[in-house]
């Protein structure tokens, strides 16, 4: 189906969901960026735990990178999964956003919980908040008017 056939909000939270998965990249690029400039993980990590040992540090770091780093590929993966079935009118889109975004925002509060540097733990915020925004409009009248047009083919 082209794009320019379905309804405005569902091109618009498309084209949102598209910058959501550019965000995530983004996001990925802020902790590199973080860590090129001077490791303030490292030094949160320190300073959080002040009784460790620099192997521990190191491992910890090392732990919290991979975990942010993989976040950030599945948020771009689904972001962008949800990009493409959102153009192409698959009703399973809006119940995996929401899907999506409640993982996301439960992810997001528990990074805000750790000693990671803000900007590293904002860089995975804005995403979400992206992704929120393109859920609302996958749920609006027009978006749900036109799924129910659809039938019960979700495929």
């Amino acid at each position: 189906m082209s794009e320019q056939q379905l309804p405005v909000s569902l091109r618009r939270a498309v084209q949102t969901l598209r910058a959501a998965a550019l965000l995530a990249v983004a996001g990925a690029g802020a902790v590199v960026v973080d860590q090129a400039a001077g490791g303030g993980l490292a030094g949160r990590l320190r300073q959080a735990y002040p009784r460790r040992g620099a192997a521990e540090i190191d491992m910890a770091q090392s732990s919290i990178l991979t975990y942010l780093f993989t976040l950030a590929v599945l948020g771009t993966a689904l972001f962008a999964a949800m990009a493409w079935a959102g153009r192409r009118g698959r009703r399973w889109v809006r119940g995996t956003g929401a899907a999506v975004l409640v993982l996301g925002s439960v992810l997001a509060g528990y990074n805000f919980s750790q000693p990671h540097p803000l900007v590293m733990t904002l860089a995975g915020v804005v995403p979400c908040l992206v992704g929120l925004a393109a859920v609302a409009q996958l749920w609006t009248r027009e978006s749900t008017a036109y799924f129910a047009s659809r039938g019960g083919a979700s495929a």
